[in-house]
């Protein structure tokens, strides 16, 4: 009786003392903090909340001792440690949080949990530091399992891209959220974590939300400097499924993306990339690449394989093949004009200039006149080499 007397008289003069410097907390060492831990499972319910709030407030130096109480045989300590923890950690990630915002320009060198991968991915601005925080913000427990666990943090990132899509086209109760720019960063950046292998309804997931208004307004608004599209390269790159690079490339193409560009690159080097999928990378080289590209592209101007049939508005069949979709590409990239070397879509639609079915021809004369004539112009004026 006397023992606890004692105790909560202490807890009473710890109260008072902290009372006193509220905007900072006394700090107590590692044994006063264990007393306290013990208190949660006082017999008075004052001094369980007294305890309660000592210990909050004496932050992460608190977490060794509430992490003991876990194991403690009461229930109630266990169940006031828990609590406790959870309302620690979540404060000190917002005092992180707050202090890395307020670092703007990084010269007080204070970091969050990511930051330096997310650094070395997108560079150091202002402005890669202000989409950090926002990511941060969004998913801070995400970016802490990332970091510490890599296989816990693959169970997360699946999870979180399956709530994100289902919050998207499986609404509950009708009601859509609108995902900020944080959400899908958060998950986008975690998922570039190496050797995270994602299964691929994951990965598809994932892809889906970069149609979304938020992160379709981040590439917009970066003009091929921004982070978010330097963190969208890497997730690019990644990719092996063909489909997903097919969808990644006719975004880049959509949205001027040149960081779609060395994706493109690669999809063309690659021999086993199914007939679609490089055509896609085809055109979008043709579209924003260098003059080094055109050498890439003049590679293909002796590929015979078929892309596919079509038919245009006005009723006027045609057969594409490899070599028509790279010669239409160099056409442009030269500034010439496609109406004058027999192309099908110049006469009828403009609008289907970089779609690689539509860049064939009606016959097989108009195509070997077209490539004469393309012969004829580049031995006069010859393009840039591509770099071996």
């Amino acid at each position: 009786m006397i023992s606890t007397r004692i105790k909560l008289t202490s807890l009473m003069v710890f109260a008072s003392i902290l009372a006193i410097g509220a905007d900072k907390p006394l700090e107590l060492n590692e044994l006063q903090i264990r007393e306290l831990v013990k208190q949660l499972g006082s017999d008075s319910f004052v001094s369980r909340e007294q305890a309660s709030e000592i210990i909050l407030r004496q932050g992460n130096r608190s977490m060794a001792a509430l992490e003991n109480g876990l194991t403690h045989l009461d229930y109630e300590v266990v169940r006031r440690s828990r609590i406790l923890i959870s309302l620690i950690s979540e404060s000190d990630k917002k005092t992180k949080l707050q202090a890395f915002l307020e670092d703007v320009d990084g010269s007080k060198n204070t970091v969050l949990p990511g930051w330096e991968r997310f650094e070395k991915l997108v560079g150091k601005s202002t402005s890669s530091r202000a989409l950090y925080g926002q990511i941060y913000k969004a998913d801070p427990s995400l970016m802490d399992e990332v970091q510490n666990d890599k296989n816990i943090g693959k169970s997360i990132v699946s999870e979180k891209a399956q709530w994100l899509h289902n919050s998207i086209f499986s609404p509950i109760a009708g009601k859509t959220i609108n995902l900020e720019i944080g959400d899908i960063g958060a998950v986008l950046f975690a998922a570039t974590t190496p050797n995270m292998e994602l299964p691929s309804e994951v990965v598809n997931n994932i892809t889906n939300l970069l149609y979304q208004p938020s992160a379709r307004d981040a590439i917009s608004a970066s003009k091929g400097t921004g982070p978010f599209r330097k963190l969208l390269g890497t997730w690019m790159l990644q990719q092996t499924d063909p489909n997903i690079i097919s969808q990644h490339l006719h975004l880049s193409q959509n949205m001027n993306m040149t960081e779609g560009l060395q994706l493109a690159r690669r999809v063309a080097s690659e021999k086993t990339m199914p007939v679609y999928t490089k055509t896609v990378a085809l055109t979008l080289l043709g579209k924003m690449g260098t003059p080094e590209d055109s050498g890439l592209l003049r590679n293909f101007l002796g590929d015979e394989t078929v892309v596919g049939n079509f038919q245009l508005p006005n009723q006027q069949k045609g057969t594409t093949q490899v070599r028509d979709v790279a010669l239409a590409m160099l056409v442009h990239m030269s500034s010439q004009s496609h109406k004058e070397y027999g192309f099908s879509f110049a006469r009828d639609n403009q609008a289907l200039f970089f779609n690689p079915y539509m860049l064939g021809f009606t016959t097989m004369e108009n195509r070997m006149l077209a490539m004469k004539k393309w012969d004829t112009y580049f031995t006069s004026k010859p393009m840039t080499k591509a770099k071996s």
